[in-house]
């Protein structure tokens, strides 16, 4: 990440695209790994390997946070605490597939990622985007959200058994909790203390993002309850359009609402 080009004016920090992507990939997994293993104390049953596309994204985000070190400035104490719960998820994982029931133990260095990330970006005072004391409330809203959306569009996959239906009243309750952070973070980052153009973003997007990403997975969870023999292509569906959605919407935090004061 470097500096604004003129230092005299308010303007965009520019964010490395890879470390960007990165960002959002392990959050993503992590969110997954989270949402599994929580759901192994309501009986949710992973199969072997189940937990490996979780892991795959977390891989490949801390590898991309490795090679283009991500927010200079930031708290390099968070990052280092991140490192550390992303690096725990590996052995604990391949430990799950030896003693299945060790994935309700996933939940512990997935969250702290999440958080230390979370964290790390919020320490960059100086874009307001980031700094906004609801980012990190809407970042874990969007990970865990797009972690359900995972496990619906994985289901056939990583679980053993069919995917029980408290899993589409999860997902529709972590959307709308989403939504409801964003709808609160975008009006206190649409006031006259942030800068006009993190504004006019923040405001552009937000059309897209609410139906796209909150209001479509909306309405193909009760299409999936309506019509049963649609359930699981319509609950497959949800789940991708929520995590285009906040991926979409990460991103546009991370490399286009970068203004600062």
């Amino acid at each position: 990440m470097t500096e604004p080009r003129d230092a005299t004016m308010p303007g965009p920090v520019q964010t490395d695209t890879i470390a960007a992507a990165g960002l959002v990939l392990s959050g993503s997994g992590a969110g997954l790994l989270t949402v599994l293993s929580l759901g192994g104390y309501a009986g949710l049953e992973v199969g072997a390997g189940g937990v490996i596309p979780g892991l795959m994204l977390v891989g490949g985000g801390l590898l991309a946070l490795w090679l283009r070190p991500a927010l200079s400035g930031a708290d390099g104490a968070w990052r280092w605490v991140a490192a550390v719960a992303g690096g725990a998820l590996f052995p604990l994982s391949g430990a799950v597939l030896g003693w299945p029931d060790l994935v309700r133990l996933l939940w512990l260095p997935s969250v702290v990622l999440l958080y230390a990330q979370g964290r790390q970006i919020e320490s960059v005072r100086a874009v307001p985007a980031w700094s906004a004391p609801l980012h990190l409330p809407l970042l874990l809203t969007s990970a865990f959200a797009e972690g359900s959306g995972l496990l619906l569009l994985l289901a056939p996959l990583i679980l053993s058994e069919a995917t029980p239906d408290w899993t589409a009243g999860l997902l529709i309750a972590l959307v709308a909790a989403r939504l409801l952070v964003w709808m609160a973070y975008r009006r206190r980052l649409t006031g006259e203390s942030a800068p006009v153009a993190t504004a006019s973003v923040l405001l552009a997007f937000s059309t897209p993002f609410a139906l796209g990403g909150n209001v479509v997975p909306l309405v193909l969870t009760m299409v999936a309850g309506v019509v049963p023999a649609l359930a699981s292509s319509a609950l497959a569906a949800a789940g991708l359009a929520v995590v285009i959605g906040g991926w979409a919407l990460r991103l546009v935090i991370l490399m286009r609402a970068t203004y600062t004061h």
